[in-house]
């Protein structure tokens, strides 16, 4: 049997899974500490007194690849700055443990099951609490020195009066367009915003993300994801038009809604990583 984790800013998410198929699912919010316990009880939920082979767990940057440790990831509480994944999940459970992340495990699984089936490059990105991106070329994860981090690319510099992030630096996409932006930006949540012109500027927002990963990457398919797109009938109007008046000198990419559930989309993604293999 194989553990599968998924490590969110406000819920955390375990599944067993036996070959390819993933079985029994569970979800808690995300404590702001006691972070291996929380983790433990959740994987002892779904195994139900099952023997692990294996564990893979689908995390928010940055993280330490080689030591399989998160670093500081941006918006996630304080007991998870640090944290040795890695050696604390193979030390009570006695199996290997594979870390990769989340967004990049969501790109594969919508590259490989979802949108993104038989493109060339696709790039992911997935809006959420922050944002993240991944990149998929061929059918393998493209991985340079740490991880992509498209949500703190900067389009809004502080020179230019462009607001705080949290993962220190000003005007990044994540601080205009996260779901944790929108509710300090607009006094609600993406759930409740019913506002249009606030969405069309989310869009545009979202949509330069596009453009400035198509002039680097040049990608098949753009695909998004997460829980701010809940609302995509909203913002992906102003997104694509956003996208069309801005791209001069390359070919549009396809540029879409992700297909997979997004409760199961970062767990499908590990599974494969260690099942199959798409590094």
């Amino acid at each position: 049997m194989i553990g599968l984790v998924d490590v969110g800013g406000t819920k955390l998410a375990a599944a067993i899974a036996g070959g390819d198929d993933i079985g029994r699912s569970a979800r808690v919010p995300t404590p702001a500490n006691h972070a291996v316990d929380a983790l433990i009880d959740l994987l002892d939920t779904v195994r139900n007194g099952s023997v692990l082979d294996a564990i893979a767990a689908a995390v928010p940057g940055p993280f330490d690849r080689a030591s399989g440790a998160l670093l500081n990831p941006p918006g996630m509480p304080p007991g998870w700055h640090g944290l040795d994944l890695r050696s604390a999940l193979s030390g009570h459970y006695g199996c290997p443990v594979h870390i990769e992340n989340d967004a990049n495990c969501a790109a594969l699984a919508e590259a490989t099951f979802g949108a993104g089936r038989g493109a060339g490059t696709v790039v992911y990105f997935t809006v959420s609490t922050g944002i993240g991106t991944g990149v998929v070329r061929d059918g393998h994860l493209v991985l340079s020195r740490d991880d992509t981090e498209g949500g703190h690319q900067v389009l809004w510099p502080e020179w230019l009066g462009g607001p705080t992030c949290h993962c220190g630096g000003f005007g990044c996409l994540e601080a205009l367009a996260s779901g944790r932006a929108i509710e300090r930006r607009f006094g609600v949540s993406g759930d409740e915003l019913l506002d249009p012109a606030a969405w069309a500027d989310v869009g545009r927002w979202l949509g330069l993300g596009v453009v400035n990963a198509t002039a680097l990457l040049d990608p098949d398919v753009v695909i998004f994801g997460g829980g701010v797109c809940a609302s995509w009938d909203r913002f992906a109007p102003a997104l694509h038009a956003t996208v069309e008046s801005h791209l001069h000198l390359q070919q549009l990419p396809r540029v879409a809604r992700g297909e997979l559930d997004e409760s199961r989309r970062n767990l499908i993604g590990a599974l494969w990583l260690i099942t199959v293999g798409g590094q």
